[in-house]
């Protein structure tokens, strides 16, 4: 599966508990889960609380792994994130994250929205 923008958290919303996973280079392989909905139509930092799943293997994942496993929120993760590389983005933006898909087997996937698999 390949990122498009229709499948961006920006542009579907995702659903309260719902895991994230990063889709640009600076986020690759980072998985959070948002303990409320987030709304579409907004490309900024995640709403609400989150927890951070697993770091993934991106220039951040040292600064996040300060995180792991325990509830955050945007503003703590981009000022983390920050305090390493002042120029950067957050990560746990909406238009660069997607939404998990678990198939069942094991395989996880972003949402596509394209279920003919």
């Amino acid at each position: 599966m390949h990122f498009t923008e229709r499948n961006r958290v920006s542009d579907t919303g995702a659903a309260r508990n719902s895991v994230l996973v990063g889709i640009a280079p600076p986020n690759d392989g980072l998985r959070l889960r948002v303990l409320q909905d987030q709304p579409k139509g907004d490309g900024g930092p995640i709403k609400g609380e989150l927890q951070i799943l697993d770091v993934g293997n991106n220039k951040h994942s040292e600064s996040l792994r300060k995180l792991l496993g325990r509830t955050t929120d945007a503003e703590e993760v981009v000022s983390l994130i920050r305090a390493a590389h002042p120029s950067c983005v957050s990560v746990v933006n909406a238009n660069i994250l997607a939404v998990e898909r678990n198939d069942g087997t094991g395989d996880r996937r972003q949402e596509t929205g394209d279920r003919r698999q």
